[in-house]
């Protein structure tokens, strides 16, 4: 691994979905100007970047199918995951979009371009399969779990959360060496030790107390209100929520008027609430999950949604990393019977300290330089 010494021109294609897959194009932006400073990395919102109609209507449409029918969205992500594709949408939109692309690519004249979803993983590699594209292009998967529609030839690296996900990819045909494993890529700040009580301390918490942290991922999904209210009336615990951009939520908590209840909206500070934490009560999204690990704090997962979360739990619950509560009226027996278990709260925080990969992005990079060196 030779670093560059010249700096690099990074194009980072995402798709504003949550935040997961946003976080993950800003780790990798974020490590590379602190690795190389002077470099440039451009984020690329792909569907805003198409049209922005195109992504109001494409947002709108998934949310509506996560709110009122997500076992529709379950059910065609696994018909996807386990047949053909429906359509090969890279070929469709490759086509539309290369005039388009092909101006980005000359304007900003990057080194490398770097995809952290499945959507633009498809465009772009058509793209290079078609000599369009003659720089390096990699990929980074964002769950615990290889969908189909990532899998291209024209991508030259996959990175992975784990080795033993490599399977699908090798399957398809993908060549071993283009597939590393170094977790999913998060910001620095989860790199960085943050002692727990100080922590607490800076978000006005008791250090006496055990705390729970309580989201539903980057638009806050999930029964929310119904967990905090439950665990404020029943136990001892005090309760932080993250409600990201969901803005009625994030007022419906603070109208509870509860002093043992923080409630935060959309916050950069991630790693410190986390580290403040003493249990993480969330969806298993990839990259809150990633976060969690890294933070090593056991997590309980309650109301995960079809498709890539239910992978995402699988995984997670196979590797003795979590927890899964489905019904709601069992979720506070089940966190009191795990905070009463030593045994159980050392145990999963090895399983953290297994699976958490801190300096994911830095491990990503480190790959890439050898890459960019050819």
């Amino acid at each position: 691994m030779i670093k560059p010494v010249k700096p690099i021109r990074a194009l980072i294609f995402s798709v504003s979905i949550g935040s997961g897959h946003d976080n993950v194009a800003k780790a990798m932006a974020e490590r590379l100007l602190e690795e190389i400073p002077g470099s440039e990395a451009e984020i690329i919102d792909t569907f805003q970047y198409i049209n922005a109609t195109l992504h109001k209507v494409m947002l709108g449409s998934y949310m509506e199918t996560l709110k009122f029918t997500p076992k529709v969205w379950g059910y065609l992500y696994n018909q996807v995951v386990e047949g053909e594709r429906f359509i090969d949408i890279g070929q469709l939109f490759s086509k539309v979009l290369s005039p388009r692309l092909d101006q980005l690519l000359k304007q900003f004249n990057p080194d490398i371009i770097i995809t952290t979803h499945a959507f633009p993983t498809g465009i772009l590699s058509i793209m290079k399969e078609r000599g369009q594209i003659n720089i390096p292009v990699a990929s980074v998967i964002t769950d615990f779990h290889v969908h189909s529609l990532w899998i291209h030839h024209g991508v030259d690296r996959y990175f992975i959360p784990e080795p033993d996900l490599s399977n699908r990819l090798l399957h398809h045909g993908i060549k071993a060496k283009q597939i590393i494993a170094v977790g999913i890529p998060i910001r620095t700040q989860f790199s960085k030790e943050i002692n727990s009580e100080q922590a607490k301390s800076n978000l006005g918490l008791s250090v006496n107390t055990p705390t729970i942290l309580v989201m539903g991922g980057g638009l806050g999904l999930g029964r929310i209100e119904k967990i905090v209210e439950e665990i404020l009336e029943d136990s001892i615990f005090e309760v932080m929520v993250v409600t990201g951009k969901n803005k009625i939520l994030q007022e419906n908590l603070a109208d509870l008027k509860n002093t043992r209840l923080k409630v935060f909206g959309f916050i950069e500070n991630m790693a410190e609430v986390i580290a403040a934490s003493d249990i993480v009560i969330s969806k298993p999204g990839g990259v809150t999950t990633a976060e969690v690990l890294a933070m090593r704090k056991p997590l309980v997962i309650f109301s995960a949604l079809p498709g890539q979360e239910d992978c995402n739990t699988e995984y997670l619950l196979n590797k003795g990393a979590a927890l899964k509560v489905q019904r709601l009226d069992m979720l506070l027996p089940e966190i009191n019977s795990f905070w009463s278990n030593p045994l159980k709260r050392r145990h999963m925080k090895e399983m953290a300290e297994q699976l958490g990969v801190p300096n994911s992005s830095k491990m990503a990079w480190e790959e890439l330089w050898d890459l960019l060196a050819k």
